[in-house]
């Protein structure tokens, strides 16, 4: 049995079944696709180690990393993972479902990185909030994302050499 179910035999076939797993194929092409994540997270991440950053690009870049994050999120769950799909691994499901679930984690961490460089930007700082606090949570959350695409890169790989059975 394919792990890769067309739209049509996903609704008429019965895949509402069991599971979580990977479609490979459009998730390599999104992976593919959308390099630019990479880049501004360096960019961002070299800005703020810089220090002479203001407030206000802080925030700007943020909130277009943050929004590019989103749409590629989302892509992700539209097209590169299947839910409820007819899974006979369920190592494989578990798997995918933790980092599906990943995504809502990472956005989270993501938005509260902003809110830190708004509070500094707009002066609503109750404390004293630096950059490079701002740059230290977002380092962290580069380090997670960056972890998140890996474990989604072995995973991709190992149902690639299940389906040609060079795994098991």
């Amino acid at each position: 049995m394919g792990l890769w179910l067309t739209e049509r035999e996903f609704r008429q076939g019965g895949a509402e079944s069991t599971g979580v797993t990977l479609n490979v194929a459009f998730l390599r092409d999104i992976k593919q696709d959308t390099p630019s994540l990479q880049t501004q997270s360096s960019v961002i991440r070299h800005s703020l180690e810089g220090g002479s950053i203001t407030p206000r690009l802080t925030v700007d870049l943020l909130t277009q990393y943050r929004d590019d994050l989103e749409t590629y999120f989302a892509l992700e769950e539209f097209y590169g993972y299947f839910s409820n799909a007819a899974v006979t691994n369920p190592t494989i499901s578990s798997q995918a479902a933790k980092l599906r679930a990943e995504h809502v984690e990472l956005f989270l961490n993501l938005n509260q990185v902003i809110e830190l460089a708004e509070q500094i930007l707009y002066h609503e700082c109750s404390t004293e909030i630096t950059l490079q606090q701002v740059a230290q949570r977002f380092d962290a959350l580069a380090i997670s994302f960056d972890a998140h695409e890996q474990r989604e890169m072995e995973l991709m790989m190992r149902l690639c050499n299940e389906e040609i059975g060079g795994g098991g």
